[in-house]
């Protein structure tokens, strides 16, 4: 079955099925927002409106349950189908279930097909973009939410602005309907810019309404310190309200692209990425790291959800000779994003990624606020052994040999030669002690799912081993450690 996935042309799958008509053939109203839709999520019980359709260009993603994929990856949750049997149901023409006729299917789908956001420039967008800080980080604006992270999710961003004082980190919007609409207006934005901007949204009534009302508002900020978009985090508790509201797509924003840096700081030769599920839990990292002069040690960063695309892995991987530490929330989401993060940057892209499982139910902004700065140096931590990790009240961080073993069976051909042609260049670019964690746990995956037979992998991976390039921060070499695993 690995063998025929691997001739299945993903990318013209997806041209050929578009994801929105895919999901009204399956009756699911979606309805615009900015330049995709929104939708209740058919994969938990949900009364509002919490699943983004392309938003992101041929993907789904659920914020409440953190459901995503394609069009594929739809049909197989649907219709509780595996990967081959999900394409076959698409060419098909079945589209995930009967297909009702074309004209009720229109009826459930609301197209917009000119985007006001085509015609904005570049220039013209950051702009904008500008103009609507301006109005989020008043002083009012900012001391506001500043304090409310301070005492509300023990967040001090004072060290943070303190060391980093042109950084704009935090501001907010507050409970007006058109406080913002009536300030960009008043500066010379155009209806049809702030629509494109995803800075209003339209009523039915055909007025124009703020995107953003009651939210701790956090700004993504290129290296050249321009704005590329916010992100609104809520603070009404209203259970109508989206806990994290992202922009959709504008001429200067792509979720895709985009990766969240609360300051864009070089890191020491020593220093590491850390890879967390929001914006809230970034700007809490790079607190905690500004107050205990850490700063140069760290770089908190995140794709603003629970997916990754190949672009952020490789702008994660670029960030320090290290490998990242990927330390999602402690749920089934952050769960599966993380599997996303090691097939992106390991599998994909065969760079070492270290794991860092975070207490069932809490996020790492959670963690710090309970522990201070000791709580980021638990993040910090050496990798342990599995069976050192018995204390499930605390995060502890491993190097993920069995769990890159179990996603690369899923999409192997050969798996000894795929399984070591993966391992072999990742093994080389850790330490001696990680080097021998990862493939003593490797092994041990491969052999409990049959594919160790007479140590056939094990001996296959040593050999590959021998033959890579000495790397500078693995300096001991294989030759001096007759058998690793």
């Amino acid at each position: 079955m690995t063998g025929q996935r691997a001739s299945v042309d993903v990318q013209a799958i997806r041209a050929s099925h578009s994801l929105a008509d895919v999901m009204a053939a399956a009756g699911i109203e979606l309805h615009p927002r900015g330049h995709g839709w929104m939708a209740c999520c058919p994969f938990h019980d949900d009364s509002t409106p919490s699943l983004s359709v392309e938003g992101v260009p041929d993907r789904f993603h659920c914020f409440g349950c953190g459901a995503s994929g394609d069009v594929i990856d739809f049909v197989q949750r649907m219709r509780n189908l595996g990967f081959l049997e999900a394409v076959a149901e698409l060419e098909g023409g079945r589209h995930a279930v009967a297909l009702a006729d074309g004209a009720s299917r229109r009826a459930r789908l609301h197209v917009v097909r000119d985007s006001p956001a085509a015609g904005i420039p570049v220039g013209r967008a950051f702009e904008i973009n500008q103009l609507a800080w301006e109005h989020f980080a008043t002083p009012i604006g900012t001391g506001f939410a500043t304090q409310y992270l301070k005492h509300r999710r023990g967040i001090d961003l004072t060290p943070l602005a303190r060391t980093f004082p042109e950084q704009p980190l935090v501001g907010h919007a507050g409970h007006g309907w058109a406080s913002l609409t009536d300030h960009l207006r008043s500066r010379g934005v155009t209806d049809d810019e702030l629509v494109g901007m995803d800075l209003s949204t339209r009523t039915r009534g055909d007025k124009l309404v703020d995107a953003y009302r009651n939210r701790i508002m956090v700004p993504i900020i290129n290296r050249d310190n321009q704005i590329q978009g916010f992100v609104g985090r809520d603070i009404s508790g209203h259970p109508a309200a989206p806990k994290y509201r992202n922009p959709t797509r504008t001429p200067v924003f792509d979720k895709a692209q985009v990766l969240y840096r609360p300051t864009h700081h070089p890191l020491a030769p020593s220093g590491q990425a850390i890879v967390v599920e929001g914006v809230i839990d970034a700007l809490a990292i790079a607190a905690v790291a500004a107050a205990t002069h850490l700063t140069d040690q760290v770089a908190p960063c995140s794709t603003n959800g629970v997916t990754v695309s190949h672009i952020q892995a490789r702008e994660v991987l670029a960030l320090s000779p290290r490998p990242p530490r990927v330390a999602l929330d402690g749920d089934d989401a952050g769960r599966r994003g993380t599997e996303r993060w090691l097939v992106a940057a390991s599998l994909d892209r065969r760079a070492a990624a270290l794991v860092t499982t975070m207490p069932t139910g809490q996020d790492p902004a959670d963690w710090i606020a309970a522990h201070g700065p000791a709580g980021l140096r638990d993040l910090l931590l050496p990798p342990t052994d599995a069976t050192d990790a018995t204390d499930e009240t605390r995060p502890h961080t491993q190097v993920p040999g069995r769990a890159l073993i179990r996603l690369l069976l899923d999409r192997a051909d050969d798996p000894i030669r795929d399984a070591v042609q993966t391992i072999a260049p990742i093994a080389a670019q850790l330490p001696l002690a990680e080097r021998v964690r990862l493939l003593r746990d490797s092994a041990a995956e491969m052999t409990r799912h049959g594919w160790n037979p007479r140590d056939a992998y094990s001996q296959a991976l040593e050999h590959a081993l021998r033959e890579q390039p000495a790397r500078p921060r693995a300096s001991n070499s294989l030759a001096r450690t007759p058998s690793l695993i």
